[in-house]
Parts: structure tokens; C-alpha cells; sequence
């Protein structure tokens, strides 16, 4: 039986009136688990390469994740920009318009794809030198990248129209696709490198054949939208559109550009300042790289709750019930602090228990890794705060603000700590650059957001 449509008068979306526990739980939990999963496929392979090939291998992985912050920057530039149209124009009842932007959005992310694919095979080598890989390290990074290049356009495609499929009320179904292509991947993770033997190409194979069962799942669902039929002529390519989704999507995209530059500057850091101290260059990209693996099953949670909330922000602004954006953005906050106080107590209590899974290394490796985790993880507790404002802002509309919190840490904080604190103190800065950054980011956020919140408040007092 088709699902139930949500089209029609914004009264009868149950964004504008259920409980906002209820719908954060039905939002953003399904949004939690599909972002852990997606997660899960990178750190399902950090775990069986480090386990059966060893942690050089593991350091490929490294240097090649940087290509996954490209394709997620190009997705949210669209996907983000396409949804957050796609939710206020629900909430204003202008049911086509939605439809026609969601097409649009999901057009644009596929083309994105395919051209992201295209670049990194032609240019691997170039690219991973540019992404700090050592001569130890190229062999396993050429060859994982290579094979799971050929998976970006499915990855893209997946990103984008799960973001589509949860703002037209779905988000089991997208959860669904996650569940679907992570298990996929695991199982045959398991397969071609214990059974079989194959080595990193088995990892990026199992990575890739997940990634295409999860995007069959998402067009079968698009071809069936709750709000309405995406028709042919919708997906036709507009440059106004495509401005106006590139306008509001540029905050999370400029976001992930930013984490770009600051993965590769941060590679070519632990190469050079880790060559010259006690641990070695590969040992610290392998053990930054492990800690960031962790670290991602935490942040998944984080941005899980951030993505999760934007339909019930969006459609309330639109509607211009204030309150209930106030209340959703401060629940949200709430939730994602309290991971990240989980997470700073596994790192301090749990080092070795967690690095073990991860497969053995040299005694500089350990070391390293649990130092990483002490110092250049130490505040995030507050990690979360600068995302979930500035998906607050992009999802209200207020592009610029959003901009603004999602250059900060990153460009703004980030990246010069990383440049001159290690002229100073060596390897020692590039880890106390982190923290630093994430204090300082998280007090720009809170004054950032402060005047749209009051006047929030003040409209909501004069209507």
C-alpha cells in the first residue's frame, strides 16, 4: 500500500503541531542510526584492513578520506539547498515548487558525481600526494581509491535523495538504505579479505557494492513521493534554481570544504612534524587517522540530530511558528552535548580497549593514538554546538549566518593554529591546535545565533 501523502494545507503537516520530543525522536533518531551506519563504511574498513594488512594500510585510508569531504560538500551544496526549499515551501503549502527544487537538487548531485569520479581517476596519484600520503603509504592508496572512486556517484546520489526522502517523511525508509548497504558491505568485507584473501581491493569492493545497493533503494523510493510525483520536466536543469539551492546549501558545503582543507593540512602536518619527532610519519597519519574513525561514530550522532531536526525547523519557520524552531534548536543542543561528554569519557577511560579493535601497530603508534585522543580531542563535549546552529540558520534561510559558523573553526581558527602553533611546539601544536579551535568556534556560534533567536522571539510577541 503507497504511503499516506503529506501534501496539502500546512495545518494538516504534523511538523506545525505534534510534540517536538515525538517528532525529534521520529526524525532524528532514524537520522542518527542512517548517519552512524554511513559511517560504518569507513570504519568497517579501517577495522578489517588494520586487522588483516596492518596499519600502513590503514594510513591509506587516510589520506584517501579527504576525497569522501569532497563528495559530501559537492551533496550538501545541493542536497541541503534542495530539501530546506523543499521543507519551507511545504510550509507555505506551494506543494509543486517543492517538488520541482527536490528534483532539481537530486540532478544536481548525481552530475556532481559523476564528475567527481571521472577527476579522481584520471588524477589518483596526484591526488593523494596531495592528501599527505607517504611513499610507504601510495601502493595501499592507490589501489582503495582507484576501486572506490567508480562508487562516488552512487554515494552522492544516495546522500542526496536520502535527504529528499526524510523531508518528505520518511525517515525509516532512509535509515532503510543504510541499514541495506552497510550490511552489504561488512558481509563482504568478511568475504574478500578473510576467505579470499583480497586485500585492499576487497575493502573498496565491498565499499562500493554497498554504496549501489543503496542507491537503487533511493530511486525506487523517489519514484513514489509521499508529497507528490516528480515529474520528467522537473529535473530539467534551471540556473535560477540551481542559485537559489547553491545559496542556501553553500553554509554545510563551505563546511565540509573547510574540513577538507583543514584534513589535508593536517595530514601534511603529522607527515612532516611526525617525521621529525619520536613516533614516525606514517605511524601518526595511522593513528590520527584510527582516532578519527572513532571519532566519527560519535560526530555521526551529532549530525545525525542536526539533519534529523531541519524538516521540523524549516516548515515551522515557514509557517512562522517561531516557538517551536526555538524549542527544537535548543533540545537539539541539549542532546548533542550530552554525546559529546559520552564520547570524552570513552576517550579517557577506553584508549587501548578501543585502538586494539583497530588491529596491532608499533609501540610509537600506540602511543601516539592515545595522545591524539587526550589532547586533540579534548573538547568535544561541545563539538556539536557550531553544527547544529549552523544547520539551525541554513534551515530557516539565513544562509550568511550559517556561512559564517561553518567557516570559523575550520578556515578561520583551525587551519592558522595548525600553521603556527607547530613553528612553536613542534608535533605537540598540531594536537592543541583542535581543542583550541573547538572552544573558540563554539562561543562564535552562541553569539552568532543570539539575534536571530531574539528576533525570533520578538516577531512571535507582535503576531
Amino acid at each position: 500500500m503507497p504511503p499516506k501523502p503529506m501534501g496539502g494545507p500546512p495545518g494538516n503537516n504534523p511538523l506545525g503541531f505534534a510534540p517536538i520530543p515525538k517528532l525529534l525522536i521520529q526524525f532524528a533518531i532514524p537520522a542518527i542510526l542512517s548517519a552512524l551506519l554511513g559511517a560504518v563504511y569507513n570504519l568497517t574498513d579501517q577495522i578489517f584492513i588494520g586487522q588483516k594488512i596492518g596499519y600502513l594500510a590503514n594510513a591509506a585510508t587516510t589520506v584517501a578520506y579527504p576525497l569522501t569531504i569532497v563528495c559530501g560538500a559537492l551533496g550538501l551544496l545541493f542536497g541541503i539547498g534542495a530539501t530546506v526549499h523543499f521543507n519551507i515551501l511545504q510550509g507555505k503549502g506551494q506543494i509543486d515548487e517543492a517538488l520541482n527544487y527536490g528534483a532539481k537538487g537530486i540532478t544536481m548531485v548525481s552530475a556532481c558525481g559523476l564528475s567527481v569520479m571521472v577527476l579522481t581517476l584520471v588524477f589518483t596519484t596526484p591526488i593523494l600526494y596531495l592528501f599527505g600520503a607517504t611513499e610507504e603509504v601510495l601502493p595501499y592508496a592507490q589501489t582503495y581509491l582507484r576501486i572506490t572512486a567508480i562508487g562516488i556517484p552512487f554515494l552522492m546520489l544516495t546522500n542526496g535523495g536520502t535527504l529528499l526522502i526524510r523531508a518528505d517523511g520518511s525517515p525509516k525508509y532512509t535509515l532503510m538504505c543504510s541499514v541495506a548497504g552497510v550490511a552489504t558491505n561488512i558481509g563482504l568485507d568478511f568475504l574478500f579479505l578473510y576467505p579470499l584473501g583480497m586485500g585492499v581491493e576487497g575493502a573498496a569492493l565491498a565499499t562500493i557494492l554497498g554504496q549501489i545497493l543503496s542507491a537503487i533503494l533511493v530511486v525506487r523510493y523517489l519514484r513514489h513521493l509521499k508529497t507528490g510525483p516528480l515529474k520528467k520536466e522537473y529535473f530539467k536543469v534551471q540556473g535560477s534554481y540551481v542559485a537559489d539551492m547553491a545559496k542556501i546549501g553553500a553554509a554545510a558545503s563551505l563546511n565540509q570544504v573547510a574540513m577538507l582543507l583543514s584534513q589535508v593540512v593536517l595530514n601534511s602536518s603529522l607527515r612532516h612534524y611526525g617525521e621529525l619527532s619520536v613516533y614516525g610519519s606514517s605511524e601518526a597519519l595511522a593513528a590520527a587517522g584510527v582516532v578519527a574513525k572513532v571519532n566519527m561514530i560519535f560526530y555521526s550522532v551529532i549530525i545525525g540530530f542536526s539533519v534529523g531536526c531541519e524538516p521540523i525547523m524549516g516548515f515551522n519557520y515557514g509557517a512562522k511558528n517561531y516557538a517551536r524552531v526555538r524549542e527544537t534548536y535548543r533540545k537539539t543542543l541539549i542532546f548533542v552535548v550530552a554525546i559529546g561528554l559520552v564520547e570524552f569519557a570513552c576517550f579517557w577511560l577506553f584508549p587501548g580497549q578501543m585502538l586494539s579493535v583497530f588491529g596491532d601497530g608499533t609501540a610509537a603508534y600506540g602511543d601516539f593514538a592515545i595522545r591524539y585522543m587526550h589532547i586533540f580531542m579534548f573538547m568535544v563535549a561541545i563539538n556539536g554546538i557550531a553544527p547544529v546552529t549552523m544547520n539551525m540558520l541554513s534551515s530557516t534561510g539565513k544562509a550568511k549566518r550559517g556561512t559564517i559558523i561553518s567557516l570559523t573553526r575550520q578556515i578561520f581558527l583551525f587551519l592558522p593554529l595548525l600553521v603556527i602553533l607547530p613553528l612553536f611546539m613542534g608535533l605537540d601544536g598540531v594536537l592543541f591546535a583542535g581543542p583550541i579551535a573547538d572552544c573558540l568556534a563554539m562561543v562564535i556560534a552562541l553569539l552568532v545565533v543570539r539575534p536571530e533567536l531574539i528576533k525570533m522571539k520578538e516577531e512571535e510577541a507582535a503576531a
